[in-house]
């Protein structure tokens, strides 16, 4: 082909990749904008999601909002890409997560604990606190107005709460109300009507296990409730 003929067609050749080009590098900017864009929102979410964690009145709320920010963060990370933010947002969620199953385990564990009306308490988690005593018929246990130094389990045989004038037997968990007053004084008497066979846990562990253990205090808490319940039940009958 004659080089008069040629040398147009190279030329025009050459304008339609350099035209192909720029558009193709207009795309790709184009492109970069929204992605940074969409990394920019995700961090002012993450950022949002945090500070409104810290107005939560509940530890449960709090974490659900953490997670939710962490989740964020792991998403932006994906998006930019960046490996230091991505590991970084992991490990915020992943302890974010433990977290909140330990607190709806503990929740499960007090809703457990805390014996619904009528039922037995179940003390098994509470036995290598506890020592057994064997108490003779007709020996009192506490009466009202001194210290309240322990509190009891019923192993077997029946004991008599003379102020309320009711008997209570096997399975029982009493004089705990005694410990946690505000003047831990006994509000009643305690008398054994039989021979028992009781366990029994020092005031000075119950209220450390109390600070130490939130399943514990929900577990006091349902007893207290449903004894307090129980009495009221018992007044409206009579």
């Amino acid at each position: 082909m004659p080089p008069a003929i040629c040398q147009p067609l190279v030329t025009l050749a050459s304008r339609v990749k350099s035209r192909s080009f720029v558009r193709a590098s207009a795309r790709a900017e184009a492109l970069g904008e929204s992605l940074m864009t969409l990394f920019e929102i995700l961090g002012y979410a993450a950022l949002i999601l945090l500070i409104a964690s810290f107005f939560m009145k509940t530890i449960i709320w709090l974490r659900l909002l953490a997670i939710a920010s962490n989740a964020a963060v792991v998403i932006a990370g994906i998006v930019r890409p960046d490996a230091g933010l991505l590991v970084l947002g992991l490990a915020m969620l992943a302890v974010n997560v433990w977290r909140l199953v330990e607190m709806r385990q503990l929740v499960g564990a007090a809703s457990a604990a805390t014996a619904g009306q009528g039922a037995a308490v179940n003390i098994d988690w509470l036995l290598p606190f506890m020592r057994p005593v064997a108490i003779p018929q007709g020996h009192v246990l506490f009466r009202r107005g001194e210290v309240a130094d322990a509190m009891y389990f019923i192993s077997s045989g029946k004991v008599r709460i003379d102020e309320l004038n009711v008997e209570i037997g096997k399975g029982t968990l009493f004089g705990e109300i005694g410990i946690f007053s505000v003047d831990r004084l006994r509000t009643a008497t305690a008398i054994c009507t039989e021979p028992c066979s009781l366990l029994l846990v020092s005031a000075e562990r119950a209220r450390e296990l109390y600070y130490q253990n939130p399943e514990f205090g929900f577990f006091l808490i349902g007893v207290i409730t449903r004894r307090l319940t129980e009495d009221l039940e018992k007044a409206a009958r009579k």
